[in-house]
């Protein structure tokens, strides 16, 4: 008898694969099997994907440091989880846009205030946007813990792509009934969800480094300045860019 996934030997007594870890099954494909494996993959308690969430919250250092201490098949990888993370956000805003209605500019514009050009299109890449400051939240904490030298710079992506993930899947969970049920601002739920991210990422890593809960504040007030400069220089960088291809101009922000 052998591995139908990588072809070693098995003992007949065998449940699980001793090489690749694979299950082993006997009987052929049922109906009831069927339903078992689907209940066992996405309704188990102790399913991957919905292990990693939980744990993520309570013992964050175990499933990250495991990570990168080489322990690999406990708990989701950071990669797939950050895909995932993609993957929910584009469908987030879809939702939001396209299924409320919510439009960002209503959120940013008072009354009297200077009109705003429609911004809105900026939903639509809400995916590929966090595929894009990923390395730049990185290089962020890792600068804010370099004096710690505890964990190199490829290290802190995959702390990166776990925190990230975990707060797409808990924005995704919040704003779908939130937005559905209430006439709720995105503009306020967008500054409670930063700070949020941002408590829970110092939350993350005090626990990574073993640091104090002094430091930790002190570092996340770091992290929050450090996050304004950098979404003013990507806004700046979003306008100019605009501006040269034509897509904007002044007359967008003429009073009507």
């Amino acid at each position: 008898m052998e591995c139908k996934n990588c072809k070693n030997r098995l003992g007949t007594d065998y449940s699980f694969c001793p090489t690749c870890g694979a299950k082993i099954i006997h009987n052929r494909l049922s109906f009831h099997n069927l339903r078992a494996d689907i209940i066992e993959s996405f309704f188990n308690i102790d399913n991957t994907l919905l292990k990693t969430f939980l744990h993520l919250f309570s013992k964050p250092e175990v499933i990250i440091g495991g990570y990168i201490n080489g322990i690999r098949k406990k708990y989701m990888n950071p990669i797939s989880y950050f895909a995932l993370s993609i993957v929910i956000t584009g469908i987030l805003f879809w939702v939001l846009k396209e299924g409320y209605g919510i439009k960002l500019i209503d959120t940013v514009n008072q009354e009297g205030a200077t009109p705003m050009p429609d911004m809105d299109f900026i939903m639509d890449y809400q995916g590929l946007m966090t595929y894009f400051l990923f390395p730049i939240y990185t290089l962020m904490t890792y600068l804010l813990f370099i004096d710690k030298r505890v964990f190199n710079f490829t290290e802190h992506l995959v702390i990166t792509a776990y925190v990230t993930t975990q707060f797409s899947i808990v924005q995704f969970l919040i704003a779908i009934p939130l937005f559905g049920l209430f006439d709720f601002n995105y503009g306020y739920f967008n500054y409670i969800y930063i700070i949020m991210i941002i408590v829970y990422w110092m939350y993350v890593l005090k626990r990574m480094h073993k640091i104090s809960i002094l430091s930790s504040i002190f570092r996340g007030l770091l992290f929050f300045l450090m996050f304004i400069i950098v979404m003013m220089v990507l806004g700046a960088l979003l306008i100019s860019f605009l501006f040269l291809t034509g897509a904007m101009n002044l007359e967008d922000f003429r009073p009507q």
